[in-house]
């Protein structure tokens, strides 16, 4: 039980640690970049937006949803 628990922590924490990373790196591109080029820009805008509703939805995924577990006999 107490190993289960632990990869679920150490899961969490790569999953949020790649998309902060995603999310600093596309903000960053976001808001110093000056590209000539709308559908990149627009593409950069999208995917900061998506990885900071991953950010959000990251924590919730692995711990308000609860398994089902069997009953014990």
């Amino acid at each position: 039980m107490i190993n289960q628990r632990r990869s679920k922590v150490i899961g969490f924490i790569i999953a949020e640690a790649v998309a902060l990373g995603v999310l600093l790196i596309a903000g960053s591109f976001a808001v110093w970049g000056r590209w000539s080029d709308s559908t990149l820009a627009m593409s950069i805008n999208i995917l900061t937006i998506v990885a900071a509703v991953a950010v959000a939805i990251i924590p919730i995924a692995f711990f308000a949803i609860t398994p089902i577990q069997p009953r014990s006999r």
